[in-house]
């Protein structure tokens, strides 16, 4: 088993998971707001991942976000014009 496939194959998992095609794959058998409840919580499973577990503080956290423009990874929220204010 090589590590780095199975790191590349599990980043184009997570960023079609987090995309709005996905979005558009499942929204009409699960509901457009049941996918983005789902893509929200990978998102805050990562903050709570860095906060609690490896005990970052949320500022750091929140300004490593800010800093990779972790907007990228989530063109799941289409208004996200709303999520910068």
């Amino acid at each position: 088993m090589n590590t780095d496939i199975d790191l590349i194959d599990f980043m184009d998992l997570v960023n079609f998971t987090l995309h709005k095609d996905f979005v558009e794959k499942w929204r009409y058998k699960f509901s457009e707001k049941f996918i983005k409840h789902f893509q929200l919580r990978i998102l805050s499973s990562l903050f709570n991942f860095m906060t609690k577990k490896c005990r970052y503080s949320e500022e750091q956290v929140e300004n490593f976000f800010t800093s990779v423009d972790i907007s990228i990874y989530y063109p799941l929220i289409i208004n996200d014009n709303a999520r910068r204010k």
